[in-house]
């Protein structure tokens, strides 16, 4: 016989999964201008009231799935290791590895939010603790793969200086009619190289 608590549970956690994964898709679709509740409703197929049930606010909804886009972009970063056998290649893998994190279409969302953050003080709230999170955890995936790099002191500032160059370079790469102003990627990947190996004894 069914357990009507867990069959309610399962509900509750679908309904939830769904009101995110909308909320992510309007972001990535529309930008953060285009995010209403109503509308995430609707992409989710669930009535407003159960939207509201579950997330009383637009910033509720946004808090919820900044939290699920960075656990999501978190298992991406750790789910392979990186495995070249020199660790010049595991830098460029990793530069590699960041590029297609930022290229994903949840990156897409992420973007959105930083730019919303910028002059919504509510929304900052929410994305300075989560970026802070996400620069932290490639921070700790670098250094344990580049131990020889991390003994400089200038690589933090280098891997932060990375991240923000593949953050640019992707958003830019992303908008039709720019590609023939801005460098492709293994460009740009070749230059962040020379930046790291400044830092080589």
């Amino acid at each position: 016989m069914p357990n009507p608590t867990r069959t309610q549970s399962q509900r509750r956690a679908a309904t939830v999964d769904a009101l995110l994964d909308a909320t992510i898709q309007v972001l990535t679709d529309g930008g953060y201008a285009a995010l209403t509740t109503r509308r995430v409703a609707e992409r989710a197929g669930v009535s407003q009231g159960a939207q509201q049930h579950y997330f009383p606010t637009k910033n509720a909804l946004v808090d919820a799935a900044l939290q699920r886009m960075v656990d999501e972009l978190a298992a991406e970063a750790v789910a392979t290791p990186l495995r070249a056998e020199t660790e010049r290649d595991r830098a460029e893998e990793l530069l590699d590895r960041l590029w297609d994190l930022h290229n994903l279409p949840i990156g897409s969302a992420v973007i959105e939010l930083l730019n919303a953050a910028r002059t919504d003080t509510e929304i900052a709230e929410q994305v300075v603790p989560s970026t802070r999170a996400g620069l932290a955890a490639i921070h700790a995936i670098a250094a344990a793969a580049l131990p020889t790099y991390a003994r400089a002191a200038g690589f933090p500032d280098a891997i932060s200086v990375a991240v923000s160059t593949v953050r640019g370079s992707s958003t830019l790469a992303s908008i039709p009619g720019l590609g023939d102003v801005h460098p492709p990627w293994p460009q740009v990947r070749d230059l962040l190289m020379r930046m790291l190996d400044t830092l080589l004894p």
